[in-house]
């Protein structure tokens, strides 16, 4: 398989930017070290931000980023601005990431994130992308959603 890891996040409602990871497959702990929650909301769980692109931005077709305070964890690009699936790589890795959002997001805002990750394949993001919407990855990821486990998704330990 290709891709290694999966990780969803819904939207919380509290928070302008904020989404907590609820399904993971909790085998990434690069990943997770970015993700887990040190102070404020949820200690010791995971969450991640998805914020816009400033305007400077424009044309890059790089319209949001996932963050963890103030750092850059990937920022997405979406060669088809009207579709739900993006691309990025994870900041300071050879590791390469599709995003999904919820179907609707263009109406209905985005409320689920899906992080798909294939280690090691940086390089290989924009193929990867071409055949993840080609629907060539369909039963890797279903076989990832199976495996995914929800509310405690990691065992990791905040050192908070």
């Amino acid at each position: 398989m290709l891709l290694t890891d999966l990780y969803i996040a819904k939207k919380n409602p509290l928070r302008k930017n904020r989404f907590e990871i609820e399904t993971s497959t909790g085998e990434y702990d690069f990943f997770e070290d970015y993700l887990i929650n040190r102070r404020g909301l949820n200690i010791g769980s995971l969450s991640i931000n998805l914020v816009q692109r400033p305007g400077r931005w424009a044309g890059r077709k790089f319209d949001y980023a996932l963050t963890k305070g103030s750092s850059n964890i990937t920022s997405i690009k979406r060669p088809d601005p009207k579709s739900n699936i993006g691309f990025g790589d994870i900041k300071s890795t050879n590791d390469a990431c599709i995003i999904i959002f919820n179907t609707d997001f263009q109406t209905k805002d985005i409320h689920t994130i899906e992080i798909v990750i294939a280690r090691g394949l940086k390089n290989d993001v924009s193929s990867l992308w071409n055949i993840f919407t080609d629907g060539d990855f369909d039963n890797e990821v279903e076989a990832l959603r199976k495996k995914a486990v929800t509310k405690s998704v990691t065992n990791r330990i905040c050192k908070c």
